[in-house]
């Protein structure tokens, strides 16, 4: 078998694995809380699905990183209807865009850029600061959206609190874990961390801009699913789609541009 047949078994093998434990320790952590926290139970072919779907789309993630080296970080088309900032999460890059960014580009949002940051080890403030240089750099003054996909919903919130931001007119989050979560991962997050403490004190990020929080009541890097909720926000919660099909999604992408193309 050629190099390239063992590394794509090899994925087959793993991303499912890897998959499958992240599930059995979110349901083994979702035995201990109260039930007012816990999701309401899929039927097993309706979870089996969406299992199969978050194994294909984590695999497209990570196939898409070397693309993410390659692709500029802003792409133009003939729309206008502003320009658009997509902040990928934890252990990806703008690569994990690639979809996402197409569609809103053919539906007319222009300039579309993706900020990176480093994918590992979970410095907010760092990355805040960076996005606060990448909007700049983009020199556009019409009103801007910005788009936070897991940690990155966090650097989002971060760079709105530290940093102004006249020119932003809507915020959406995609499966953030706004009220921290209690599955395997960084400490920054876990509910009640300093960080945390510090993010939701006195937060009117959502009082000063339209804000959007997509989330599901099946992603496994949220737990509780309750979570995922960001208080005074306008919420959205979906039953059955994993952590990265919310990159991948047309039901996910039609509630994003629903939600994005209403009135300020």
């Amino acid at each position: 078998m050629s190099i390239v047949g063992r590394i794509v078994l090899g994925g087959a093998l793993v991303i499912p694995l890897y998959n499958a434990a992240w599930y059995a320790w979110r349901a083994r952590i979702l035995r201990r809380v109260p039930a007012c926290d816990a999701a309401e139970r899929l039927g097993a072919i309706d979870a089996a699905w969406a299992l199969v779907r978050e194994c294909a789309a984590t695999a497209a993630v990570i196939v898409l990183v070397p693309l993410g080296w390659l692709t500029p970080r802003s792409r133009w088309s003939r729309g206008d209807r502003g320009p658009l900032v997509l902040v990928h999460g934890w252990g990806a890059n703008r690569g994990c865009f690639w979809l996402l960014r197409r569609r809103l580009l053919r539906d007319g949002w222009s300039p579309v850029g993706c900020f990176d940051y480093a994918p590992f080890g979970g410095n907010v403030e760092h990355a805040a600061a960076q996005l606060r240089v990448f909007i700049q750099e983009l020199a556009d003054r019409r009103p801007l959206i910005l788009v936070g996909h897991g940690l990155g919903g966090f650097v989002v919130r971060y760079y709105l609190r530290r940093y102004p931001a006249t020119n932003v007119g809507r915020v959406a989050t995609l499966g953030t874990a706004h009220q921290g979560t209690e599955q395997l991962g960084s400490r920054k997050l876990r509910p009640g961390s300093e960080f945390l403490t510090l993010m939701n004190a006195g937060d009117r990020v959502p009082q000063q801009f339209d804000v959007v929080a997509i989330h599901s009541s099946f992603d496994a890097t949220i737990v509780p699913p309750s979570n995922a909720v960001y208080p005074d926000a306008f919420n959205i919660q979906l039953p059955n789609v994993g952590h990265h099909t919310l990159l991948f999604s047309s039901k996910v992408y039609r509630l994003l541009v629903e939600n994005l193309s209403a009135p300020l």
